[in-house]
């Protein structure tokens, strides 16, 4: 029988049939083999980010602002944005006489406001803390002094209340015992560097409601950070004496400030915040944040771990 020779153009074709086959079922072997491959890299990137994410946070900002009385809630809400951006997690307000509702609708959803119902006065002073980073463990209203002073007449004004807030940080665990307050007004005189004594029902004031910041600074529990959020009405760097803020709260307690925390030792302002130096997070920095709707800065510390 006679067969006709094989041209080469017809033994390519079986050729490269046969080596797409090859191909395809390395491929699919080299992908079965691969996707398992794949599939332990992801879960071993998805426990590298879970194990990030439950590290320890080793920073958080407490903020003090004063608001002043009749502002609108998108006054507040704008202020309250602006520590909130610099990284505050708690906020001690000053002066807010009956304007619960709208210091509520200026948080955001995810804060709480303490800001206790009472005698007048016992609102004036509210915390807000956001809660997916504090939780409260308990809060109270703390009368500072019960005879005090009127801003412009000179009269015996209302009692002054500080708001107490004992929070435990969600991540750390870390506590701390926060409060907020507001001294007289009045109360410096800024050439001699001490008491304004024409004011000396005002400074008398201060001296009871330093006693009283004392007091609950000395019976915060060991394993507690004190923390305060003042507006102070003395000038930090003009504070000469003993008889004012350092005399009487900071320098007894050994607190550290938003001044004393600064490098630079800049320190022309009111608005404090304070923080216990004996605690295993100390002030690192602050920030001023001064384009405010309000007339006072807002002033947000941050507390970073000691190394």
């Amino acid at each position: 029988m006679f067969f006709p020779p094989v041209t080469p153009r017809a033994l390519v074709r079986p050729l490269v049939s046969v080596a797409a086959t090859l191909l395809l079922l390395t491929g699919v072997t080299w992908a079965a083999t691969a996707a398992p491959e794949r599939e332990v890299s992801q879960v071993r990137g998805e426990s590298q980010v879970r194990t990030t994410n439950r590290a320890p946070v080793a920073h958080f900002g407490v903020a003090t602002l004063n608001l002043r009385k009749g502002m609108r809630v998108a006054g507040m809400r704008h202020d309250i944005g602006q520590v909130i951006g610099g990284r505050a997690s708690v906020i001690g307000f000053q002066e807010r006489l009956f304007s619960k509702p709208a210091l509520r609708a200026s948080l955001p959803k995810s804060w709480a406001l303490l800001m206790p119902d009472g005698p007048t006065g016992t609102d004036d002073n509210p915390i807000a803390f956001d809660k997916s980073v504090w939780k409260l463990e308990k809060t109270w209203s703390a009368l500072l002094t019960g005879t005090t002073w009127r801003r412009y007449t000179g009269q015996v004004a209302h009692d002054q209340y500080g708001v107490v807030a004992v929070l435990r940080h969600r991540k750390t665990g870390h506590t701390i015992r926060a409060v907020s307050f507001h001294l007289p007004n009045h109360l410096h005189n800024r050439h001699s560097g001490g008491p304004n004594y024409a004011n000396r029902a005002g400074v008398q004031a201060m001296w009871r409601m330093a006693a009283s910041i004392r007091s609950l600074e000395e019976n915060t529990p060991e394993e507690h950070q004190f923390v305060a959020m003042c507006d102070c009405n003395v000038t930090e760097n003009r504070d000469l004496g003993n008889d004012l803020v350092k005399g009487r709260i900071t320098k007894p307690l050994r607190l550290e400030t938003n001044y004393s925390a600064d490098d630079r030792h800049r320190g022309s302002g009111i608005d404090y915040v304070m923080g216990e130096r004996a605690s295993d997070f100390r002030i690192r920095n602050f920030r001023f944040f001064r384009h405010m709707v309000t007339d006072h800065p807002g002033v947000v510390a941050t507390f970073a771990r000691r190394r």
